[in-house]
C-alpha cells in the first residue's frame, strides 16, 4: 500500500510511526489478523483461554453486513517488521444516532481498542483515536461517545457525560418459587419478525414519554439484523430479543433482551425490558424473572461456565419496571435485591462546540421560550480557559454563536468552564450547581446562573449503546 498524504479520514491514507510501525485503516484481508489480536488480547486474566467469541464478532463486524460499520472501519497499526501478527493495535468506528431532545445527531463510537502489550506507552492508542476522530467528524458526526474503562478516555478529549444503565442482581435462591397449582401467568418465547411492530412501538412509547435530554432511536433495520441472526449466533454480542407473553392468551405484554449467551454464573438483561401499560407489575414479574433464570440455564456460555447464582437486569435510575423491580418480595418477604450498582456513564467528546450548539439551537429556544427568560435578548460569553464563546439572543432566538481564539480574560466573560467540565451540564447529566461544587474553577456570574440553568437543565438520559 503506497503512502499517501490524503485525509486522515481517506481508506488510503497511511503514516509512517516509525520504528518499523505503520499507522493506517483495514481492508478485507485485515479480517483474520485483527480477529487474533482481540481475540488474545481482550482476556480477564493472562491464563484465560483465547477470547474465540470476540473474534467471531470482528469477522461478522468486517462482513460488510454489519449495521454498524464496514470493513474498513478498523484503524491498525502493524510492525511492518514482522513476517507474522503483524497487527499490533487496533480499533474501530461505530455510527449509532442519539436524539437531543428532538434533534438528531449521528455519533461515532471508538471500539474494541486494543493494543498488544509489549507496544503500549508508544502513544499507538492516541494516533488510531486521530484517525477514529478525522473519519468520524467527515461523515458529519459532532460528537464521539464510548463506554470504555475508568479514566482512560479523558486523555483523548473525552468526558463523562451522560448516564449508562446500572444494574440489580437477584439472588436465584430468593427468587420466589413458582404457584402450586397453576400456571405461570407469563413465559417468554423469541421474538419474530411479526413481533416487531409491536416491539417498536413499545420502545418509541417510552422514550418519547420519558422526557429524556438524551435518547437513543432504533431503527428497523437494527431490530430486524438481530431478530434474523439471533438464532445461529457465534459472537455473544448479538441481542436476543425475546417477546413475554400471557401463558393463556399468548397476548404480547412486552418484550426484553439478553445476550445470546450469558456470562460465567450471571444471567443478564440488557438494554431493553418495556411491558405494556396497565398490568400488574408486582403479579406478573415474579413470573419473569423465574421465565429469565430457566432461559439462562439453557444459554451457552461465554466463558468459564459455573452454576448460575444471580440474574442481573440493567436499566436507567429512572426505568418504571426498575422502580417496580426494586419492590418485589423475596420467598421470605423481604426485599428482592441484594444488589444495586449505581450507574455507570458514557464518555462523550464535542471537538466543536459551536457547530454543536448550533445543531441543537431549536431546543435551545424551546427550553428558552418555556422559561421565565422567554424573550430574552443579550449575550452570553463562556470562557474555556483559551478560547471563548459568544451567544448573541435576540427576542428569545440564538442568532449567533461567535467563537474566540485565543481567549485568556476569563474574568469578563459572564461563565468559565474547565473545557470538558462543560459536557456533563451541556447534556443534562448535572447541574450547574453540582458542577461548580465539584469544579472551583467553574465560575459564574449571579447574572448568568438563570440562563445558563435554563438553557441546560439537568435531566435524565436513555443513551443505550448499540453493538
Amino acid at each position: 500500500m503506497p503512502f499517501t498524504d490524503s485525509s486522515p479520514a481517506d481508506p488510503q491514507y497511511v503514516r509512517d510511526l516509525g520504528d518499523g510501525l505503520r499507522l493506517r485503516w483495514s481492508c478485507p484481508e485485515d479480517v483474520e489478523e485483527l480477529a487474533r489480536l482481540e481475540c488474545e488480547v481482550f482476556l480477564n486474566g493472562p491464563a484465560d483461554p483465547l477470547n474465540q467469541p470476540l473474534a467471531w464478532h470482528v469477522r461478522e463486524l468486517l462482513s460488510g453486513s454489519h449495521p454498524l460499520m464496514g470493513s474498513q472501519d478498523f484503524a491498525l497499526v502493524e510492525d511492518t517488521r514482522r513476517s507474522s501478527r503483524r497487527v499490533v493495535a487496533c480499533a474501530c468506528l461505530w455510527r449509532q444516532p442519539w436524539d437531543y431532545e428532538d434533534v438528531r445527531l449521528l455519533v461515532g463510537r471508538p471500539e474494541l481498542v486494543v493494543s498488544d502489550p509489549d507496544y503500549r506507552h508508544r502513544g499507538l492508542i492516541r494516533a488510531l483515536f486521530e484517525l477514529l476522530h478525522a473519519r468520524s467528524e467527515a461523515e458529519g458526526a459532532l460528537t464521539q461517545a464510548i463506554t470504555g474503562i475508568p479514566y482512560f478516555y479523558r486523555q483523548f478529549g473525552y468526558e463523562y457525560a451522560l448516564a449508562l444503565d446500572g444494574y440489580l442482581s437477584f439472588p436465584v435462591a430468593l427468587i420466589p418459587p413458582a404457584p402450586e397449582e397453576g400456571r405461570e401467568p407469563v413465559r417468554l418465547r423469541d421474538a419474530t419478525l411479526e413481533d416487531l411492530p409491536a416491539i417498536m412501538a413499545l420502545y418509541e412509547a417510552h422514550r418519547h414519554e420519558g422526557g429524556f435530554a438524551v435518547s437513543t432511536p432504533i431503527s428497523e433495520e437494527w431490530w430486524r439484523y438481530h431478530l434474523l441472526h439471533q438464532q445461529g449466533c457465534r459472537t455473544g454480542e448479538h441481542w436476543h430479543i425475546q417477546a413475554i407473553c400471557c401463558s393463556d392468551s399468548e397476548s404480547f405484554l412486552g418484550f426484553l433482551v439478553m445476550p445470546t449467551m450469558r456470562w460465567r454464573s450471571l444471567v443478564p438483561v440488557m438494554h431493553c425490558f418495556e411491558m405494556v401499560s396497565g398490568i400488574d407489575l408486582f403479579r406478573l414479574l415474579p413470573s419473569v424473572l423465574r421465565a429469565i433464570l430457566a432461559r439462562g440455564q439453557r444459554m451457552p456460555v461465554r466463558l468459564d461456565a459455573e452454576e448460575i447464582d444471580h440474574v442481573r437486569i440493567f436499566l436507567s435510575d429512572e426505568h418504571p419496571i426498575r422502580a417496580a423491580l426494586l419492590r418485589l418480595p423475596d420467598r421470605y418477604g423481604e426485599p428482592l435485591t441484594v444488589r444495586s450498582s449505581r450507574s455507570y456513564a458514557w464518555y462523550v467528546r464535542v471537538s466543536d462546540l459551536a457547530a454543536f450548539l448550533r445543531r441543537v439551537t431549536p431546543v435551545l429556544e424551546r427550553r428558552l421560550a418555556r422559561s421565565p427568560l422567554a424573550g430574552y435578548s443579550g449575550r452570553l460569553s463562556l470562557h474555556f480557559y483559551g478560547r471563548e464563546l459568544l451567544l448573541h439572543f435576540q427576542a428569545g432566538r440564538l442568532e449567533r454563536i461567535q467563537e474566540l481564539k485565543p481567549a485568556f480574560d476569563y474574568e469578563q466573560a459572564d461563565a468559565a468552564f474547565p473545557p470538558q467540565a462543560f459536557l456533563p451540564l451541556l447534556f443534562g447529566y448535572r447541574s450547574l450547581d453540582e458542577l461548580s461544587y465539584a469544579f472551583p474553577d467553574i465560575e459564574v456570574k449571579p447574572t448568568a446562573e438563570l440562563l445558563l440553568q435554563t438553557l441546560f437543565p439537568k435531566r435524565p438520559s436513555w443513551a443505550l449503546p448499540l453493538g
